[in-house]
């Protein structure tokens, strides 16, 4: 586990039991809000969602479709929170990067407001296109900085950040991830606070 790494998990573990009602809980709100509204489901898809917190994205996705819901989360504490919350559905600590899936068994991936926390946001691109069947895709939502206060973040805050925070990222910089993945289809957009990206298999 990297030192970001490590930083994310101390930092999440301290505030899960109060998450959902902290600053940064109800700032995801809206992130997850547009997640649940875009996401493509079916019925009996399998659904991975990438460092679920407290299991808030898989609970508004389970209620538009009957669906096998996965939430992998580093910070024991938060799985701990998304268990109690949601036992019908299946949490598990585990690190998003490798993906401990089998290839082609996964059909859509969600992350949250997580990815700016990702060590190695190639390495877990990769391993989407690897789990991922075909037609699937994976779902990102990150905040959106504008260039300025993107450059102060990443040059001035992040690296002495407590909190695990790695990188935010433009558009451009979000997308190539994917295409350098391997993923055929990548559209990326901007809505009010959020970074949204869809990469289709």
């Amino acid at each position: 586990m990297g030192q970001k790494t490590e930083a994310s998990r101390l930092a999440y573990d301290k505030i899960a039991s109060e998450y959902d009602t902290s600053r940064e809980g109800q700032y995801t709100r809206f992130h997850i809000k547009e997640l649940s509204n875009t996401v493509d489901l079916r019925e009996n898809a399998i659904v991975l969602d990438v460092a679920c917190g407290s299991g808030t994205l898989l609970r508004e996705l389970s209620k538009r479709a009957k669906i096998q819901a996965y939430g992998i989360d580093i910070s024991k504490n938060m799985i701990h929170a998304a268990k109690t919350r949601y036992p019908n559905m299946n949490f598990k600590v585990k690190p998003c990067c490798p993906l401990e899936w089998d290839d082609e068994s996964i059909d859509i991936i969600t992350v949250c407001c997580a990815f700016h926390h990702f060590e190695n946001p190639q390495g877990f691109a990769n391993e989407c296109q690897r789990v991922l069947r075909k037609g699937g895709a994976v779902y990102v939502a990150d905040p959106n900085f504008g260039a300025v206060l993107r450059f102060f973040a990443n040059n001035l805050w992040f690296p002495f950040s407590k909190s695990g925070d790695v990188r935010v990222y433009n558009p451009k910089e979000l997308e190539a991830f994917f295409y350098h993945a391997g993923f055929h289809t990548v559209q990326v957009y901007r809505k009010a606070q959020g970074l949204f990206l869809k990469a289709k298999k």
